[in-house]
């Protein structure tokens, strides 16, 4: 049985008239040189990048593929093959790791990789998962390889004038990160050399946080010797990105049986946004280049990079998604096994993903009750494996603890571009719920726009009752699309319900996106009337996209360029105006062009609507890209120092010497301990990390940000939690004494009681230079600002 039925004869690759074709692997491998080529550029040797892909091929990829090909008893597509492969290979080598690093060996995570190759080249019925399939109907056509790798060559170069050029490598670019990169290297460097982990910037404080991903960088770090910086704002991310938008590619031709699909949920999933037709500048809760008017979960962010527990855990909840949809369409109970393995990976990567999980599997469960009177058994004991994975995420690694997510609905109306910018939903206003609303009318019709396939999931309803007659005629399951619906439409409704500080709401629409672009290809697929040409299709469907960016462009152009703040209109009413006006001229202008298809372009109307659509809302990923590129041009293509430098200098270099000259159990004690001024009027901003992320070492107290105790304390105070005060004042007071005021007494005591062998002293925080200190402690190295001192005795 398989899991769906081509509806088309698969197109085959372009041939010249010679006969010869370029196969469907030459535009992946011009990506990859590329890339190569790129993070060069940005400071990343050949030779470091060769070894990266040489442990990813051979120590993830491999003995992924290889498992992944002995559990469906054979070896498939290629593309599919290798990024399930990566996606169990990841799980495989941190599942591997978190021993090995507890029983103080981590190149034992070696053991994993070469284990499974061993036994596939030793065991003669295994050799044959090393062959590639002859099926025919396994064979990548080749524009869809390049339609998916140019999808990641945009990600990629979106990657470099986003986020490389203003996170170098070396000082002085490196000065001026955004806040949460220390944060991830500190983590780093504590799962380099300790399990369990710990806050190292806090050391009694411990990790309630999804820290797998972590582990998988310090692995890969033992094992090829790459710093763990290069490894996060450079390679670490980058295959993991690359195997999503894969996977994504995958996962839509196995949903609906054609080709087109696939290629279009990675299109969707990466550059369909909410249209923005303002033409006055955001400002937002992430940034201007990348927020969108309202919010949509887009991946054009920063937060590629600067969350790698959501690039990581997007990755591996793909290949659970994959592995699920050949579950639920009957296959053997090994395929629970992988859907088993990948859930227990995700726990520990990303457990957001998990109640949306739940939500799709109970969906399903629901579903089949209502149509047929019995239970799915395999998306019960799914939803059962997940609901002990959600438990064991929230009372194991999170302790408890809610991390600042609390009940708060349309939080998110608040933050998101346009309200943000113009503070429209302030609650400072009056009547500040009707705003919300209207704000949030607004997001659904963009969400509308990005999606107007979910539509075409009526024509499921069929297959749910009749499922083997249906399903054979149209090749798409129904429990696997109702799985990935419940997922997206979960997603939305944790956006809609709750609300965090830091806006991490967010994150549940940025894990649903993909599956809502499933889901609305699926329905897309249902739309388009079956044996039509490709050619005559491809041509129309361009037209359509792109008159809906054109209308987009008009009514962007037209606009004011003046923010419409309540300063200079004078009254809400007018703000409200300038909100909503450029959104109804432009869903005036798509309803009066898509009336105009539907007289004229039947009976192909709706998939041409939904393509003018699309185009509506790529033309805001065109502009994001124009606008970075621009500023790229003019501001520096790397290296550029952003607005405030708050890294010290001389961290990095000070902070390698003391990780290669102390022990991994030494305690480090510094008087840095806020971002910028220590005495802003907005108080103490406690996220300082960057010490014990060069390092390696746990400090006494560094900073307190990031903890769950911060988030208790600012609940207590009633302020954000990245200006809570430190809730033990003897312990800094003693802390900060031997740096202010050394004698024999206050060095002693942090020696002695707290059991501190380093000091490692910002002297841009003293009145006179630390020199004083040399009466107590041993000078040992000094770079930039920064001197570090060995306790003596």
């Amino acid at each position: 049985m398989t899991t769906t039925v081509e509806r088309r004869t698969p197109v085959a690759p372009a041939a010249s008239r010679t006969g010869w074709r370029i196969p469907a692997w030459v535009p992946p491998a011009a990506l990859t040189g590329l890339v190569a080529v790129g993070l060069e550029f940005y400071g990343v040797p050949f030779p470091t990048t060769a070894i990266f892909l040489l442990y990813l091929l051979g120590g993830i990829v491999a003995p992924g593929t290889l498992i992944w090909r002995a559990v469906r008893g054979r070896s498939g597509w290629i593309v599919e093959d290798l990024g399930a492969g990566l996606a169990l290979g990841y799980a495989g080598e941190v599942l591997a790791y978190i021993p090995a690093r507890a029983i103080g060996l981590p190149l034992l995570v070696l053991v994993w990789p070469v284990a499974v190759i061993g036994a596939f080249l030793a065991v003669p019925p295994l050799r044959r998962f090393w062959r590639f399939s002859s099926d025919a109907r396994d064979r990548t056509p080749l524009w869809w390889s390049l339609t998916l790798s140019a999808t990641a060559a945009v990600v990629f170069y979106w990657s470099c004038v986003r986020f490389f050029r203003t996170h170098d490598l070396r000082e002085p670019g490196m000065l001026s990160p955004d806040a949460d990169s220390p944060f991830h290297l500190a983590l780093i460097g504590d799962a380099k050399h300790h399990m369990p982990l710990l806050s190292p910037w806090l050391s009694d404080q411990p990790v309630l946080y999804h820290w797998f991903v972590y582990a998988e960088m310090a692995a890969t770090s033992w094992v090829t010797g790459i710093e763990p910086h290069v490894l996060l704002v450079r390679l670490g991310p980058m295959p993991m990105l690359f195997g999503l938008v894969a996977l994504l590619g995958v996962i839509g031709r196995r949903l609906t049986g054609v080709w087109w699909a696939g290629a279009a949920a990675a299109v969707i999933t990466f550059f369909v946004l909410t249209p923005m037709p303002y033409h006055w500048p955001l400002e937002g809760w992430f940034s201007a280049f990348g927020t969108n008017a309202f919010e949509d979960g887009s991946s054009l962010r920063a937060q590629l990079w600067t969350s790698p527990t959501q690039t990581f855990g997007a990755l591996l909840f793909a290949g659970l998604a994959l592995a699920l949809i050949e579950a639920l369409a009957g296959h053997t109970r090994a395929r629970w096994l992988l859907v088993t393995v990948l859930i227990a990976a995700v726990t520990g990567a990303k457990a957001t993903f998990l109640p949306m999980l739940l939500a799709g599997l109970l969906l399903v469960v629901a579903v089949r009750l209502i149509t047929r009177r019995r239970v799915h058994p395999g998306a019960l004991y799914a939803a059962g494996v997940t609901l002990l994975g959600l438990l064991f995420a929230q009372f194991v690694l999170f302790g408890g603890a809610s991390q600042g997510m609390a009940i708060d609905p349309l939080h998110f109306a608040q933050i998101s571009g346009a309200p943000y910018t113009l503070k429209f939903a302030a609650p400072e206003y009056p009547h500040p719920l009707w705003r919300l609303l209207v704000v949030t009318l607004l997001t659904v019709l963009c969400w509308a726009c990005i999606w107007p396939g979910l539509l075409g999931l009526g024509r499921l309803a069929p297959t749910i009752q009749h499922a083997r007659r249906v399903r054979r005629d149209l090749g798409i399951a129904a429990d696997p699309v109702i799985a990935m619906f419940g997922i997206g439409l979960s997603g939305v409704g944790a956006l809609m319900v709750f609300g965090h500080e830091a806006g991490a709401e967010g994150w549940f629409m940025v894990s649903a996106r993909p599956y809502l672009s499933l889901a609305s290809v699926v329905g897309l697929v249902l739309l388009t009337p079956r044996g039509l040409p490709d050619r005559p299709m491809l041509r129309q469907v361009s037209l359509a996209t792109g008159a809906g960016a054109a209308v987009l462009l008009v009514v962007h152009k037209i606009g004011s360029m003046h923010t419409p703040k309540l300063q200079n209109t004078g009254s809400l009413a007018v703000t409200t105006g300038a909100l909503i006006w450029p959104y109804l001229l432009a869903y005036g202008l798509l309803g009066a062009a898509g009336y105009w298809i539907h007289r004229h372009r039947a009976p192909v109307w709706r998939t041409l609507v939904c393509a003018m659509l699309a185009g509506a809302c790529m033309i805001t990923a065109l502009q994001h890209v124009y606008l970075m590129t621009r500023a790229s041009y003019l501001g520096g293509w790397r290296g550029v120092v952003q607005i405030a430098t708050f890294v010290t200098p001389g961290t990095q270099e000070a902070g390698r010497w003391l990780r290669d000259h102390s022990d991994p159990d030494d305690l480090v004690a510094t008087n840095a301990h806020c971002v910028g001024d220590p005495y802003a009027l907005t108080g103490c901003d406690n996220r300082h990390f960057w010490f014990s992320a060069y390092s390696e070492r746990r400090f006494l107290v560094e900073g307190w940000g990031f903890t769950n105790r911060a988030h208790e304390e600012a609940a207590r105070a009633g302020v954000n939690a990245i200006f809570a005060p430190y809730w033990d004042p003897q312990k800094l007071a003693d802390n900060d004494a031997a740096f202010y005021h050394p004698t024999a007494s206050t060095v002693g005591l942090l020696r002695d009681k707290y059991h501190v062998k380093w000091l490692m002293v910002d002297e841009g925080y003293l009145l006179l230079p630390s020199t004083w200190i040399q009466d107590y402690a041993q000078f040992r190295y000094r770079a930039g600002r920064i001197a570090v001192y060995e306790m003596r005795g």
